[in-house]
This record gives structure tokens, sequence and C-alpha cells, in this order.
């Protein structure tokens, strides 16, 4: 077929918009000239004896499996369909299949033949005809195996109705503002320009490239007291960005950070930077660091001048039954991870040099630390508000760091920050989690090979009490017991708490309103896991 010289006879069915824009982009087509466009319906002309040597199927995707078994099979005639997810098993029975999908918008006849003919990007499949239908166009041919068609589609969705979408997001949110959208579109189309140059991570600008959390919460805060509809699809997209953001290779250090071990060399330290007129950022640890330590780190890294790092395991913290002795560590390692996340000062202090002797000022938030692990750990809070607060006292004006994996630690540390007017700015940053959803944390070393299968239990669990608030449930006690159903499924699992309370209080009372936390407390063996997650009600 290939070598003859007369032009290939064409037949489209479909007479929508790809189906049109086609005919009109063949029009001039010295390799291709079309017979017909039909639609879906003319089921006599489909079946007429002088079939087209390439049949195209421009019909919606749900009917083209129905079109091509109406259609004569036959040796000769190419079957193509212009599908994006689909594969090549929908034009069964035809021996000739190919698929040939237009990475691009086709919304008219008119605009859609110019874009086809425009050099622009084919997904293509099976037989050859498809990509000497995309050379006739002057387009650019890449081919998609069936197994990948669905990823292919989700991408090129992405890259095409979600930036729609995601302009309208912007439109109504300035449109709050007064925005002209002219201005947010002129951004737009700049910033297109900066990632075709430079690739989308090496583009990424703003708050979430430099880890400015306090401008974030400002959005967060603006969004959920004006447009809250607006608040899920924010906080969806800046998880995308800040992972975006953590593509970037940290920039290699000239020298490794300052260790320091004694109080008064961390003062003098960051005297010195801030007599400089340098900003510092804090990261309190236990040590034993691991991908979401790293992730604070690195958010302190790109958003001050200095970046400090405490390692302690804080004996106060503990119970006479808890793992104190057993608790993991490992200086050598988180030295190093310290180093390749950028930070320029370690705090790794003694327990005499924290304590040097009984301590017997201690810190208490009773109303947010008493529920929950307050209730489970009596005296864990207490430990944690008295070291956070010496460490903040050592360590002065700064930005702190905290992950939301515990969550009741951050209501803690922030209310103890307000009540104590404490010159301290407490940013909680995402969970980082393992690819199977477990949080990251250094007790999972304690699981089981069995346990560990099973742990991933609390995600779904925190998923399911989000889907019930999402779709209008307000009672918290139907949201805790659907949550300790899926714990249940899990039999190494031991439930302690399945929460649902209001995320500054860490209290409900009544129905389920504003912005919720979904909290958990799981045993495993000899390893407690906590998680959580929010949302809005």
């Amino acid at each position: 077929m290939t070598s003859d010289a007369k032009p290939l006879t064409v037949r489209i069915i479909g007479a929508g918009r790809a189906g049109r824009s086609l005919a009109k982009a063949l029009e001039d087509s010295a390799r291709f000239a079309v017979r017909d466009v039909l639609g879906r319906t003319d089921h006599d002309r489909m079946l007429a004896s002088d079939s087209a040597d390439v049949v195209v199927i421009a019909t919606p995707d749900s009917v083209i499996a129905e079109v091509a078994r109406t259609l004569p099979r036959s040796t000769e005639t190419v079957v193509v369909h212009l599908a994006g997810s689909l594969g090549l098993d929908v034009l069964a029975p035809h021996p000739r299949r190919a698929a040939m999908h237009p990475l691009m918008a086709l919304p008219n006849p008119e605009l859609g033949a110019a874009r086809l003919r425009d050099g622009g990007w084919f997904a293509t499949a099976g037989d050859p005809v498809a990509r000497e239908m995309v050379a006739a166009l002057g387009g650019r041919p890449f081919e998609i195996g069936d197994e990948d068609r669905a990823l292919y589609h989700a991408a090129a969705v992405i890259s095409s109705n979600h930036v729609v979408a995601l302009l309208g997001h912007g439109e109504r949110v300035g449109n709050e503002a007064k925005v002209p959208f002219e201005a947010l579109l002129d951004l737009a189309s700049g910033n297109l320009a900066n990632v075709a140059s430079m690739g989308p991570a090496a583009a990424l600008t703003g708050p979430a490239a430099r880890g400015d959390e306090a401008t974030l919460d400002a959005h967060l805060g603006a969004l959920r007291r004006r447009l809250p509809a607006e608040l899920a699809t924010y906080s969806a997209l800046l998880n995308e960005a800040r992972l975006l953001a953590d593509r970037h290779e940290p920039a290699p250090a000239t020298a490794g950070p300052r260790i320091v071990a004694t109080i008064d060399e961390l003062r003098g330290t960051l005297f010195d930077h801030r007599r400089a007129g340098r900003r510092v950022g804090f990261v309190p640890t236990m040590g034993y660091l691991h991908a979401g330590h790293v992730s604070l780190i690195e958010a302190s890294a790109r958003a001050n001048d200095v970046t400090v790092v405490s390692i302690f395991v804080n004996p106060l913290q503990f119970g006479a039954d808890e793992d104190l002795g057993d608790y993991p560590r490992d200086l050598d390692r988180d030295l190093e991870l310290c180093a390749a996340a950028n930070a320029d000062v370690v705090f790794v202090p003694s327990v005499a040099e924290m304590y040097p002797e009984d301590i017997d000022t201690v810190v208490s938030v009773p109303t947010v630390a008493g529920p929950l692990e307050g209730a489970a750990r009596p005296n864990h809070f207490a430990g944690v508000a008295t070291v956070v607060a010496k460490l903040f006292a050592i360590v002065g004006d700064c930005r702190a760091y905290f992950g939301e994996k515990d969550w009741q630690q951050v209501a803690v540390v922030r209310r103890m920050v307000s009540d104590l007017s404490m010159p301290v700015e407490v940013l909680a940053c995402p969970t980082r989690r393992e690819l199977d959803g477990l949080a990251m944390s250094s007790r999972n070393e304690y699981l089981t090979e069995a346990e560990r299968r099973q742990a991933p239990v609390l995600r779904k669990a925190l998923d399911a009490g989000i889907g019930l608030i999402q779709d209008g449930e307000r009672d918290p006690a139907t949201v805790e017991a659907r949550m300790a159903e899926v714990i249940a499924t899990a039999p190494l699992a031991v439930l302690d708490y399945a929460a649902a309370v209001c995320a500054d209080t860490l209290e409900h009372s009544g129905a389920l309103a504003g912005e919720i936390r979904l909290l958990l407390a799981v045993k495993f063996g000899r390893a407690r896991l906590i998680d959580n997650d929010g949302c809005l009600a």
C-alpha cells in the first residue's frame, strides 16, 4: 500500500471537532485524500463496499470499540483511533490497527486544523500508517505502548486541562482581591517560558521554593477566612510545589557544619551571626535522622541565613517504662545528613550540659497537652515543652521547624510560644512518608517484617476518616469509629486512640466544623506509632 503513488483514501468516522479538524488539516495533503466524514450512526455508508485505505475513528472514547466492531474486517484497511488513553485492543477484530493521538487542544475545525499542521506532537502506536499521517501533517510522532497509554494520557490531561483549571483557581482567588486576570495570565505565560527553558524544578520560584512557611501560612489563613472553597485546591498544589522544590540537589557545602557541644559556645556562635545581620533557623531533633528530618533542615536552609540543628535525646519526655535506653542513635550518620542538607551548626549537648542538676522548673501546657498523647503518656509533653523552652532560650530569636507528624507537639509548642511571648516563629512542615504511606519515624526501626507490612493501615484509616468528612459526616464519634474499624483490619495492630478534633485546641464539642485534625496512635509490638492528617469540615 505504501509504495502506491496514488494518495491513500481516508474515511473519518466522527463528525465532531477532532474528526472535522483532521479532515480540514489533510485537505492539501498529497499522501492522504479524505473521502468523507461520517457520523457514527451512518451505518450504511460505513459498510459500503468501496472501503477506504484508512478508516479513522474520531468518536468519543467510550464508543470506539462499538464502532470498530461494526466496520467490515479487511486485511487492506488500516483502522486508526485518535484516543489518548486507549490501546490497540479496542480496534479488534481488525488485523491492521493504529493509534494517533494529537497532543493538543482542538477547539474548532479551523483552529484545530491549523494546530494539527503546526508541527505538534502525536502519540502513535501500531501500523506505520499512523506515523505517515503525522509526517504528512508536519508533526512529531513518539511511540506509546498500550501498557503506558493511561499514564501518558494522565500526563497530557495534567499539562492541558489541569493547567486551565489551575488558572481558573487563580482567577477566582484573584477576583476576591480585585487582581486583573490579564496580569495573572502574563505571569503564567512567563513561567511557562521559564519551564520550557529550565525545566519545572529549576523554574520554581516563590515561597514554597524558598521555604517561606510564614508567607504560606498567611496564604492559607486568608483563604480559610475568605475563600474556604479554594483552600483544598491551594493546599494540594502547595504540596506539589514542595515536592518539586525538594527535587533540587542542595548546594554543595564548602565545609561541614560546625559541631557545638556547649550552651556557651552555641550562644556565642549565634551572637556573631546575628551581629552580621543573619537570620537563624532552628530544627530541634532527637537524632537518628531520616528523610523527614532532612526536609526540615532543607526548608530552614532555604529560608534562613544560618540553620542550627540540635541532636539531643531528652530524658524528660520518656516515661519509666519507655524506650530511653533503647532509643536508636547514630551520631556519625546524623552529622553526614546535616552536612548534606546544608546545616551550618549542629548542637550536640550531653545530658549533663542540658541538665547539670535536677531540674526544678517544668513547663506545662495542660489544655493542649492533656488529651490524646497526654492521656496515654502523662509526663511526655511536660518534658517536651521544658526542653524546647530551654532550647529556644539558648538559640534565641529564630524560626523553628517541626514536622506535622506529631501534630499535638506542634500545637503544644505553638501555645507555649504564644503564652510566653517567645521570639520564635513555629513552622510546621508536611509529614514525610514511605511509598506505602507509612509516616517516617525513628520508631519504625522497632517494627518486625510482619508488623511493617501492616503498618500502612494508619494512613488508610486517616483516608477513611477524611473521606467521611468530605462526604458530609460531622459526628466525631462516627468518624472515629470508622478509623477504628480500618485499624482493626490489621491483626497485629492495637489501637490506642483515634480522634477527630479541632486542629488548634485538639478538642471537639458537638458537630465537627472548621479545620479538623484526625489523629491516631497504634501499637505494633514494641513500636507505638502516631500519625495524623487534616481537612476542613
